[in-house]
């Protein structure tokens, strides 16, 4: 009784700091973007998916250390599938997200580096040349947003505040984020557990959409808070760094083996919602209801598929 009380305490203190986290987050994320004088969409693309994402590149650098890798490449195209299925599903279902017209590009850019890890994954294996390829991908990215976007050194006059120090607090809150979603995912595993839960539904539901928690809460705040391009761009960001970076950093350390289940499924539907995304934000420029609940019901369909998987046996 007394474990059952001290892990509902910790899931009550990490739901609280994964709400006024992502408060702060949003909003240092919105006012980073405003100091510079570029748009939030850009800032959610590249500074706020780093804050959130840095975590699971430690993570899965450390799987891989131990000689683990597959857990990170499962991790990173889950996680993908999850953020457009699961959370941007449930976002737009709250409000249609409209964002910049330009958010398609990026979109499109998302789809062609995780159709090249599917390329790399083709014989196997992904060898440290394939996680050197993807790494160098992802710095070329960094290098050509900042050369066309973005000037540090100078800002423009329509900048306001302290956008270098709302940067550290967009970070920082991040990381408060990121620690909230582990105590929430850890004391609510505990807990299904003590009250007889089976391992394959605490597999599916908690443990699965734990990594991806800290999205889903910055996401749904942008959402109440009118700030649709944080949202998405967050989204987007996340899964370019999950591709490149988590996978990259993975198999540069040890070769990854691929399972066939992610090559033959998970990777199929992850490309699929990235492409229906991507089609939405290029015809209409936004993320309608229809749009989410279609990714509400891919997901669905991805969790049955699992589910009857792993009660059956099957690897």
């Amino acid at each position: 009784m007394r474990v059952v009380i001290v892990e509902i305490v910790a899931f009550i203190v990490g739901l609280a700091l994964l709400i006024k986290g992502s408060d702060f987050f949003v909003e240092a994320a919105s006012r980073v973007a405003k100091g510079f004088g570029v748009s939030e969409f850009l800032i959610a693309l590249v500074l706020a998916s780093i804050a959130t994402t840095l975590p699971e590149v430690t993570v899965s650098a450390i799987s891989s250390y131990q000689g683990e890798p597959e857990i990170a490449l499962g991790n990173a195209i889950g996680s993908a599938f999850a953020n457009i299925a699961l959370i941007l599903g449930i976002s737009s279902l709250l409000r249609p997200l409209k964002v910049e017209r330009t958010a398609w590009k990026n979109a499109l850019f998302m789809i062609g580096v995780t159709a090249y890890s599917g390329l790399l994954m083709y014989d196997g294996t992904i060898s440290r040349l394939d996680g050197a390829s993807l790494v160098l991908i992802y710095f070329g990215f960094l290098y050509y947003l900042y050369k066309k976007h973005m000037t540090l050194e100078d800002l423009p006059e329509g900048g306001r505040g302290n956008p270098k120090r709302d940067a550290l607090i967009m970070f920082g809150s991040g990381l408060v984020v990121v620690a909230g979603a582990k105590l929430v995912v850890d004391s609510a595993v505990t807990l299904a557990m003590a009250f007889g839960v089976p391992e394959v539904v605490i597999g599916l539901t908690m443990v699965s959409i734990g990594t991806s928690l800290p999205e889903l809460t910055n996401s749904l705040m942008a959402t109440l808070k009118r700030l649709p391009n944080i949202s998405v761009g967050n989204v987007i960001g996340a899964n370019i760094l999950d591709i490149l970076m988590v996978i990259g950093i993975a198999s540069l350390i040890n070769p990854i083996q691929v399972d066939q289940t992610i090559y033959t499924f998970t990777l199929p539907l992850t490309l699929l919602v990235m492409a229906i995304l991507t089609g939405a934000l290029r015809i209409t420029g936004r993320v309608s209801r229809v749009t989410g609940g279609v990714f509400v019901a891919i997901y669905g369909y991805f969790l049955y598929v699992y589910y009857f998987m792993y009660s059956s046996g099957a690897p």
